[in-house]
């Protein structure tokens, strides 16, 4: 039977260049397009893997530059970071430095209230400050263990936390500084009040007494446990310390005196404990107390003794009420201060912010 046209094999016939018989290969006919086929394919996919190759590469490349441009930022955020961290520590020494010498004038304005005996002020501001702590320097000692961590560049966790500490302890030392700038005006007033209180102590300091620094200090503190408060409520002298006349004769005054009506309230003008409570030559009923580093006051020509020996009073407690027993002209308190039994001008002692009136 015929074979059908189109389905007939094909043959190939390799010639070799040498004197053997030539050899014949019978092939299917659909073998050939099939073979171009496959052929074509390979080809498109041969082409196809070298497209996409290319661009891989391409891609790794722009990656890899991608990445050492990261590196080389991370690198910078790093040196800056450092920097910031060097200005950071900077700024917390200066800050600390600051904040011990507002601490050092606290203490001294302390010792000098404690020294001339002026209370302690209600607010503190100045101790009221942090004090840098050691947490900071555990902060930056931190900072410095991720710096070195981070010194290769593999990545930028560390340097992102590095910066997050350094802005937060920058935050913190800046609240710091307004703190100290909130605190500035009233140390600065501290300062003045306590210049003015020396200023004035001092000037009631003998002037042969205030050239030794220790005898003026010795000075300072008489001053300051020596009674301060007045003995009535009248701010009135008809007769100071010293020589005056009574009577047409010449005497050495040791007290003041103080005109007030009968019954007046005779005050405590020191903690004390009352040594003698009655009757005196010359002074009528009178009342003395003791006091500390060696004062003494005497109030004396009252109407009525309120303590007996023995007692402890407060500076402020009514011991008596004035009237004019003894040697006396009229209804009045005659007060002295005495330092280990020497009589001594109150007006050295008494509390001069109140206004008082000298008679002539």
């Amino acid at each position: 039977m015929p074979r059908k046209k189109g389905r007939q094999p094909l043959t190939l016939i390799v010639v070799p260049h040498s004197e053997r018989a030539p050899v014949s290969f019978s092939v299917p006919a659909w073998l050939l397009p099939l073979t171009c086929v496959l052929s074509l394919a390979l080809f498109i996919g041969i082409g196809f893997l070298a497209v996409h190759s290319y661009r891989l590469s391409h891609e790794i490349h722009e990656l890899r530059q991608d990445k050492w441009l990261q590196l080389a930022r991370e690198r910078e955020m790093r040196n800056t970071i450092l920097v910031q961290q060097e200005e950071v520590r900077a700024l917390s020494q200066q800050v600390e430095e600051f904040q011990s010498e507002l601490a050092s004038i606290s203490g001294l304005s302390n010792e000098i209230r404690e020294l001339i005996g002026l209370p302690a002020p209600t607010t503190t501001p100045i101790a009221s400050l942090a004090l840098y702590s050691d947490s900071s320097y555990r902060d930056l000692a931190y900072d410095d263990h991720l710096a070195a961590a981070d010194s290769d560049g593999r990545g930028g966790r560390v340097s992102r936390e590095l910066s997050a500490r350094s802005m937060a302890l920058a935050m913190e030392k800046s609240e710091d500084v307004i703190g100290m700038q909130l605190v500035l005006p009233s140390t600065f007033r501290e300062l003045l009040y306590l210049r003015e209180q020396v200023h004035q102590r001092v000037e009631k300091i003998e002037p042969e007494k205030r050239s030794d620094p220790a005898e003026l200090e010795k000075q300072l503190r008489l001053l300051a446990a020596a009674p301060h408060l007045w003995p009535t409520e009248v701010r009135r002298i008809s007769s100071k310390f010293g020589y005056r006349t009574l009577y047409g004769k010449l005497e050495f005054h040791n007290g003041i005196d103080i005109p007030v009506w009968y019954g007046s309230k005779v005050l405590a003008t020191k903690d004390g404990v009352v040594t003698k409570a009655g009757w005196q030559s010359g002074y009528g009923w009178t009342v003395e107390l003791s006091h500390e580093m060696g004062f003494t006051t005497i109030y004396g020509h009252n109407s009525k003794l309120l303590v007996q020996k023995g007692d402890e009073v407060k500076a402020g407690d009514v011991i008596a009420l004035s009237g004019s027993s003894g040697r006396s002209t009229g209804p009045h308190l005659h007060y002295e201060i005495r330092l280990n039994d020497v009589p001594v001008d109150p007006l050295k002692y008494l509390d001069t912010d109140v206004p008082y009136f000298i008679e002539k």
